[in-house]
């Protein structure tokens, strides 16, 4: 899932026109282990990893240490904070990525308000999570916790997923516009992972039924 992610942020970054190339900045909220974080960086955007549990960025560093050429780069960081903590700091990014990680907060509105306003004017907002669908509920709680046990029981609530125009209003509230929203379809026997649009002909959001992937402009002042 990762590649189909980067895939999707490097081609919107291009359609704005992100230099990063030429070293524009990115955050990874709820940077886990790290690997969002590192593909960042391999893009050539100066990035910050961030997370709330220490052990998540102890393995985020030690994962990075495996490529010298991150180290070598010096585009790479991470820190045990929050967003709002950073948001307190002051710091305003190019790029704010938040990936599968605002199902499990207990605020989401507040989430959203503190991924905005680590966004620059004109910045981008990427998130992607769940939609609050039967297909959700089946192909993201039913089959990877109680079928293949792959997931730890308790992990997602359905409840607290949000579906695309859900998220869409809260952005919207705080300052921010959706640009596109697309899906990701998971192919199991592949181990594979594509974004596809979200309408497959007259079929209306059909694509992003389960899981999706959202970009976000921070409007300028």
């Amino acid at each position: 899932m990762n590649t189909a992610r980067m895939q999707y942020i490097h081609e919107r970054l291009s359609d704005f026109k992100t230099p990063t190339a030429k070293g524009a900045s990115a955050v990874d909220v709820g940077c886990g282990g790290g690997l969002a974080a590192e593909s960042l960086a391999r893009m050539g955007l100066r990035t910050l990893g961030v997370d709330a549990a220490l052990e998540n960025v102890q393995v985020a560093r030690m994962h990075a240490l495996e490529d010298a050429a991150l180290g070598l780069l010096g585009q790479l960081e991470y820190r045990r904070m929050t967003a709002e903590q950073l948001v307190a700091e002051g710091r305003q990014f190019d790029c704010v990525v938040s990936l599968e990680v605002i199902e499990h907060v207990a605020d989401a509105l507040a989430f959203v308000r503190s991924l905005v306003q680590l966004a620059r004017p004109g910045g981008l907002v990427f998130v992607s999570t769940m939609s609050r669908t039967p297909a959700a509920m089946l192909i993201d709680v039913v089959v990877p916790e109680y079928i293949l046990g792959t997931v730890p029981r308790g992990t997602h609530d359905h409840a607290k997923f949000l579906k695309p125009e859900e998220l869409g209003e809260m952005l919207a509230a705080v300052g921010a516009e959706t640009v596109d929203v697309s899906g990701l379809v998971l192919e199991p026997l592949s181990n594979s992972c594509h974004v596809v649009p979200a309408d497959w002909g007259l079929l209306r959001n059909i694509g992003v039924q389960a899981n999706y992937i959202l970009c976000a402009r921070k409007r300028k002042l």
